[in-house]
């Protein structure tokens, strides 16, 4: 009995690995967590807010199919870190072609191309601080029932582009078209496109998004064009964002970023600037943030940041478990003091 004991464990032992390496698929991830105090917050919130943000799980693979061509797929899960809880396949997910010749397509759930661009230069992505917090609009999301093609890239210079029957709730007006299981519906559609240009230390993108599911809420087109340059230990960034609203409830929305990044050894000191503008409001919200990342490893990073905003909630851009606005009372203005931790596998 032993013995057969041992061989089958020895047989599972030795099984599992060929199967993983036979199937090419590889396990990723990222943890991300943060305990932040907050000043005016909204009335009935606490002030300290332990939070899980953008924490994620996911699984991916390609095979080879001959002639420099690959079948690929992804699939991407949430995990709330915090409440141990998560949303299965909520992130990209997709099956699709690639090509080193032709780019690649993707059918599924992708972010959109204009949101793409501003991932790249965002110097306080995925935390409370996030630029999305004033930057976003209603396009800077992802593509359900989405066709993406991305292109290879030509001495630096890349497009991509992305058909899609449906839109994820977006950032600024939290829901767009119908959903269900009822087939998808009309007038829910939209297009997204960008241009990038990447040589050394120099980025620059630019994106347009339109259709019907933005005329829906009352917008007409979206652009967004976003820059990066690093000279030593430097980076400085920048972004501008213009929604064309076609009613009062979503009026026209302007948004600008700058921000510079300065690195020592394993430390990185950063601040940025947002500013946003809606027409016929003086609600208009701004955040300024400062803070210091230390790179424990290549995957593991603790940081603090400090971030003052008006009419914002903090953590509303990287869909934090928890997202904390200005109180009622308060005239708009909200505080915080984040700590946090990153870890990625």
């Amino acid at each position: 009995m032993k013995k057969s004991l041992i061989a089958l464990a020895v047989a599972g032992a030795v099984s599992v690995p060929a199967f993983a390496a036979t199937s090419n698929v590889d396990v990723y991830g990222k943890l991300h967590v943060s305990a932040s105090l907050f000043d005016d917050q909204t009335d009935d919130t606490e002030d300290l807010q332990i939070s899980s943000n953008a924490s994620r799980i996911g699984f991916k693979g390609s095979e080879d199919l001959g002639g420099g061509l690959a079948a690929i797929w992804q699939i991407e899960t949430d995990i709330n870190v915090d409440e141990a809880n998560g949303s299965w396949a909520s992130r990209n997910v997709f099956v699709g072609l690639k090509s080193d010749a032709m780019g690649t397509v993707m059918i599924g759930n992708y972010g959109t191309p204009l949101l793409l661009i501003g991932r790249n230069i965002d110097l306080f992505g995925e935390t409370m601080a996030d630029s999305r917090n004033v930057t976003g609009v209603d396009s800077d999301t992802r593509g359900k029932n989405s066709v993406t093609y991305m292109s290879p890239s030509f001495s630096g210079l890349a497009f991509a582009a992305q058909y899609s029957n449906s839109m994820e709730a977006p950032i600024v007006d939290g829901g767009m078209g119908p959903s269900g299981n009822n087939g998808d519906f009309a007038d829910d559609s939209f297009w997204s496109l960008n241009g990038t240009y990447t040589n050394g230390p120099l980025f620059v993108g630019l994106g347009y998004s339109a259709g019907d599911a933005l005329e829906a809420v009352g917008v007409d087109k979206e652009w967004r064009v976003a820059a990066g340059y690093s000279f030593g230990n430097f980076k400085v960034v920048g972004q501008y964002d213009k929604s064309d609203g076609e009613t009062s409830v979503d009026a026209d929305f302007d948004s600008w970023l700058l921000g510079a990044a300065y690195t020592m050894g394993n430390v990185v000191l950063k601040a940025n600037y947002m500013d946003g503008d809606v027409d016929g409001s003086s609600n208009d919200p701004k955040q300024w943030t400062i803070g210091a990342d230390y790179n424990l490893s290549k995957r593991t990073t603790v940081y603090a940041l400090y971030a003052d905003g008006e009419y914002i909630a903090f953590g509303s851009g990287v869909g934090s478990t928890d997202q904390v606005g200005s109180c009622a009372t308060c005239g708009g203005d909200v505080s915080v003091f984040s700590l946090g931790m990153i870890h990625t596998f």
